[in-house]
């Protein structure tokens, strides 16, 4: 694997008096060269480096400025994820960027879990990538909006396991864990079906002004930035349940 860095000066919407240190890690050299010429004239624009990544990460961490690795996913995912970890920990304010070929759903929660900051297939246009850059320097979160659809379904999955093993009685819902509500819980279920806040208010005759309260709620206390890393982490935390409490 190739390690590349960059020390341009942040300008325009993400501007910053500290520079950026842009790090690529591609294993497939065409594609390496792809990504420098699409990068040559933005802040993250990467140049060739020497050593090892953990050898340079270590070097920046006292160095100041912000740190942005784009790193390939696709050979050793659950590596990748460990050095996303590790430089997270060494560099907290360090940016991850991690490119596939495909998403799994498995792996999207991985990289999540593991403090990746974008996570984006490597067919995306030019100008997605270098935005994508933009928003998760701003502080987003970009995962992938399909990624919904492979909640939608393992939530599916889940359910039908759950009520082939559940009995025949009425049961209590399970305590909301991160000290959700009632309404915030299942409010964060409909934010796993994809539901709008103009859905979501139909379903409990509420308005959408008060929807946007509770995302806003939501969002606070399980620490997620949007609604995606909200779904995603609902997928992991809430249990399954088939009751839905009363409008109110």
């Amino acid at each position: 694997m190739e390690l590349a860095r960059s020390t341009d000066p942040l300008s325009g919407e993400v501007s910053s008096a500290a520079s950026i240190k842009t790090f690529l890690v591609e294993p497939n050299a065409l594609l390496r060269e792809g990504l420098r010429r699409i990068l040559a004239d933005t802040v993250y624009s990467p140049s060739p480096a020497t050593g090892a990544l953990d050898e340079t990460i270590s070097r920046q961490a006292h160095g100041g400025g912000n740190v942005v690795l784009i790193i390939d996913a696709t050979r050793d995912h659950q590596e990748t994820c460990c050095q996303a970890r590790k430089l997270k920990e060494t560099i907290p304010s360090a940016k991850v960027i991690m490119l596939v070929e495909q998403y799994d759903l498995k792996q999207v929660l991985e990289a999540f879990h593991a403090g990746a900051d974008a996570y984006l297939k490597k067919s995306i246009s030019c100008e997605v990538l270098v935005k994508s850059l933009d928003l998760v320097m701003l502080g987003e979160a970009i995962f992938p909006g399909a990624i919904l659809e492979l909640l939608q379904d393992q939530r599916a999955q889940i359910s039908e396991s759950k009520d082939e093993a559940a009995s025949d009685e009425p049961h209590e819902m399970a305590a909301p864990t991160k000290g959700l509500s009632v309404r915030e819980t299942v409010i964060l279920r409909c934010l796993m079906d994809g539901d709008s806040n103009k859905i979501i208010a139909r379903k409990f005759d509420i308005t959408e002004a008060t929807v946007k309260v509770h995302v806003k709620a939501i969002l606070r206390k399980i620490q997620a930035k949007n609604r995606t890393q909200a779904a995603i982490w609902a997928s992991s935390h809430l249990p399954a349940s088939r009751q839905t409490p009363p409008a109110g």
